[in-house]
């Protein structure tokens, strides 16, 4: 049985070899930070640690949220997200003890689940571990383009600049949280909405789509407004290397 309140601890190897993989092959360019123009190059990081996280109230109210989307769709799978390599799925699938509670296609119908990267600083991850993502903090000391929601990335590179604890030379020590999160029908968001407070009618999150599709940002970003839809389940600890030149070691 799942812990009520949150427990930490050390992932397997079958774990830590998969979130590996997971979190090394979403990595891309950035923009410079102080130097829109110029680009930089992939991280090169090195993952040292990937905690698991057990909470048994983040699960029931994960399933509870995924019910809820079943009965509301009568059966229809929801608009399938477009271009997401993170589904949920037989071959892209996380814990087992989660899995055989709460699987994803024990009813045929597509909810838009995935597995998604959010960045954080260690001072932020006790609130996250101890309540969840919460919604109405969202943009604190960041900005919220989208409105007053969690934001997360499929790539975990998206995430750099909100993980980092200050400093941004070569050796910076980071920690992002990979989430499983039940998306339902997305919103394709093309510009800014900073005053949305959910999502728009009969869409359950949004996904602020790129310049290439359309949109306002380099990297998609996937925003969501009800806690209840997102299930925290591993924090990456990692290290830039020394010839690390993205966006937050580059000069």
């Amino acid at each position: 049985m799942l812990p009520l309140q949150t427990v930490v601890g050390a992932a397997d190897r079958t774990e830590f070899s998969f979130v590996e993989w997971l979190f090394t092959r979403s990595l891309v360019k950035h923009r410079h930070a102080r130097d829109p123009t110029r680009w930089c190059s992939v991280p090169s990081v090195k993952v040292h640690q990937v905690d698991r996280i057990e909470n048994r109230t983040f699960l029931k109210r994960y399933m509870q949220r995924r019910e809820e989307l079943l009965e509301e769709r009568a059966g229809h799978s929801c608009s399938a997200l477009r271009d997401i390599k993170t589904w949920m799925g037989k071959t892209l699938s996380v814990r087992r003890s989660v899995e055989e509670i709460c699987r994803c296609s024990e009813s045929g119908v597509n909810l838009n689940e995935v597995l998604l990267f959010h960045g954080s600083t260690h001072g932020k991850i006790n609130g996250i571990l101890n309540g969840g993502f919460d919604p109405r903090l969202a943009g604190l000391g960041t900005g919220a383009m989208f409105g007053q929601g969690s934001y997360f990335a499929h790539n975990a590179s998206k995430c750099f600049r909100y993980a980092g604890d200050g400093g941004s030379s070569t050796g910076l020590r980071q920690c992002v949280v990979v989430a499983r999160a039940v998306l339902g029908n997305p919103h394709y968001q093309e510009h800014m909405c900073p005053d949305r407070r959910l999502p728009p009618a009969n869409c359950h999150s949004l996904v602020a789509l790129t310049k290439a599709e359309g949109g306002c940002v380099d990297h998609r970003e996937y925003v969501l407004y009800d806690k209840a839809a997102i299930l925290p389940l591993y924090l990456v600890d990692f290290e830039h290397l020394p010839d690390c030149g993205c966006c937050m070691c580059s000069p």
